[in-house]
């Protein structure tokens, strides 16, 4: 499932982003979190992620930061 069709029926309430390496991981629904799949390959073991709920999602873009992703074709673990 992409991230798009799980937003169609749940709303984002903040994301995690992996310290000093750009990368989105993880999105909320109130207090759950899940899994984006995304390359984790470069991230070192231990890199501590960031709980940050000032993130835009405009159309099918979501941003943190400097990070943007097309959520109609990121997919859900």
């Amino acid at each position: 499932m992409t991230l798009k069709e799980f937003l169609e029926t749940n709303t984002i309430s903040a994301v995690d982003v992996v310290n000093g390496f750009n990368l989105i991981i993880n999105v909320y629904v109130d207090e759950t979190c899940y899994g984006l799949r995304v390359d984790t390959s470069n991230i070192i073991a231990g890199t501590p992620l960031t709980k940050r709920e000032d993130f835009t999602l405009n159309g099918d873009i979501l941003s943190v930061d400097n990070i943007s992703i097309d959520i109609s074709k990121t997919e859900m673990l």
